[in-house]
């Protein structure tokens, strides 16, 4: 009897463990329609392909102040003068964890693929899509679209094909409708508007 309750408890140790180290280094993390996740993705620099110092650990208030305070201008005929947020409070209060995580589990191969909507009416959102990554003692944050407008429909399309491709933002320098204006502590890559870096070993 002895035995068997010994045996018991051993199995269901190793399962526990092994449960607890699959949820530590899955690549992919959900909330809702939110997705944050491991692509492996060239990216580069001077026709350079970048190395990143991955893993890396940040902080929840980094994360946090970051993505608060990334801001873009529209373009186009009938674009909005003034500056806009990026992410909106709820957008970031649910990304900060996954970004996170992602990034203290993901390799020195690896990018962290954001996806996230931000609910506007009825059965519409608008799309936000960026990789993330730390290189040269830096934070990148690439965006490949910004408040790209999603009905219903195209959500659940735009799913489906994200599972069988993968967009690599830093091949674009820019987009016809959006511009990233960096804030205090940001700069723009070089030849981008779509590439936002932040030092961190200040």
């Amino acid at each position: 009897m002895k035995r068997t309750i010994l045996f018991t408890v051993i199995i269901f140790t190793v399962f526990s463990c092994n449960l607890f180290n699959f949820n530590i280094h899955a690549d992919n993390y959900k909330d809702g329609l939110i997705t944050v996740k491991h692509e492996e993705l060239p990216v580069k620099r001077d026709g350079q392909r970048i190395q990143f110092n991955h893993p890396y650990k940040l902080s929840e208030s980094f994360v946090t102040k970051v993505l608060a305070d990334i801001y873009y201008k529209e373009k186009g005929l009938f674009k909005r003068k003034e500056t806009l947020r990026v992410f909106q409070d709820e957008e970031v209060k649910n990304l900060v964890p996954l970004i996170m995580q992602a990034l203290s589990t993901a390799t020195p191969t690896q990018v962290v693929a954001v996806t996230s909507y931000s609910y506007r009416m009825i059965l519409s959102d608008k799309k936000n899509y960026c990789i993330l990554f730390v290189a040269d003692h830096s934070l990148n944050i690439v965006f490949g679209r910004i408040h790209m407008f999603q009905t219903f429909n195209d959500i659940m399309s735009e799913k489906k094909k994200y599972l069988t491709t993968r967009e690599n933002p830093a091949k674009k320098r820019r987009s016809s409708f959006w511009k990233l204006i960096p804030s205090s502590g940001q700069q723009l890559e070089p030849g981008h508007e779509n590439w936002l870096i932040i030092d961190l070993s200040k």
